[in-house]
């Protein structure tokens, strides 16, 4: 497996994480909190709200338990450390989810389990909220969310030149290529964001899955966890130009002079966690 170093797209990844990690004695992070003390868990207001008025909604139930990362900073190798990562991450979930699992099981309901944060994505009824909130394992039942991604406003067409854009210059990149000697070479980087275009000509030469003479292999270089891009969806696509242009910020280079990312002598590949306007708790939570 290549090392990846992941830069995020978008902050919505790390706006839905945080919440997620809130546990009942905790300050509330905001006003969707529930503090009623008949629960053991935390079960968000909005929660409560929609059962009353449907009887059913989707929730993520967010377990107790956390993996223990804190030797992960005294692991130097980058690979052992991502493997590490991983290892404790879905041990972790795999352990403490057993007993919920079951539950769900017997309720018969839909559900879909998560490891990169300890959760589950469950479609519940009120009676199945109400069990899994006495639950001591269970930290907080929160709402499902979808993150709206901002209208761009419109822009005016300018005068383009050949040459490295003026906000890379403005950041120092170029004295960096030319002090250290590196642009990039030998990380691998992604995004989190609504895709990517793969084959655009500021792009296409910097994707891992860019074999060379017009040949590309997709496989371990893109994910589109909701299937935007075709079922099962094979090729990188963007609905959107969001990802594509914060792609282009990273690494974007033409080889002609048109110089518009940060890195580019970096390889990129990329994760759908924006459907298009809109990203989903679950493709963010997929695509981390």
């Amino acid at each position: 497996m290549r090392s990846v170093r992941c830069v995020l797209g978008l902050f919505l990844v790390l706006a839905l994480l945080l919440p997620m990690s809130v546990a009942r004695g905790a300050q509330p992070t905001d006003s969707s909190q529930s503090d009623s003390d008949s629960f053991v868990a935390t079960v968000d207001a909005d929660v409560e709200k929609e059962l009353d008025k449907t009887g059913e909604t989707t929730i993520w139930v967010v377990m107790r338990a956390k993996a223990n990362l804190t030797q992960v900073n005294t692991i130097d190798d980058w690979t052992e450390r991502g493997e590490f990562v991983y290892d404790a991450l879905t041990e972790t979930a795999e352990r403490t989810q057993t007993d919920v699992l079951t539950l769900l099981e017997r309720h018969g309901v839909q559900y879909e389990s998560f490891w990169v944060v300890n959760t589950i994505k469950v479609s519940a009824t009120k009676a199945l909220v109400e069990d899994l909130a006495q639950r001591s394992d269970v930290a907080r039942i929160r709402a499902d969310k979808v993150q709206e991604l901002p209208e761009p406003t419109p822009g005016i067409d300018e005068a383009t030149v050949q040459a490295v854009e003026w906000g890379i210059d403005r950041i120092g990149a170029p004295s960096v290529w030319s002090t250290f000697g590196t642009r990039g070479e030998g990380v691998v980087i992604a995004n989190i964001d609504t895709g990517v275009k793969f084959d655009h000509p500021a792009l296409v030469s910097q994707y891992r899955g860019s074999v060379g003479g017009g040949v590309f292999d997709h496989n371990y270089n893109w994910v589109d966890p909701s299937n935007i891009c075709g079922n099962p969806s094979l090729v990188p696509c963007d609905n959107n130009d969001h990802g594509t242009h914060t792609m282009g910020t990273m690494v974007g280079d033409d080889g002609s002079g048109n110089q518009i990312g940060v890195a580019p002598g970096a390889t990129w590949i990329s994760a759908k966690g924006c459907e298009a306007r809109s990203c989903s708790d679950a493709a963010l939570l997929a695509s981390g």
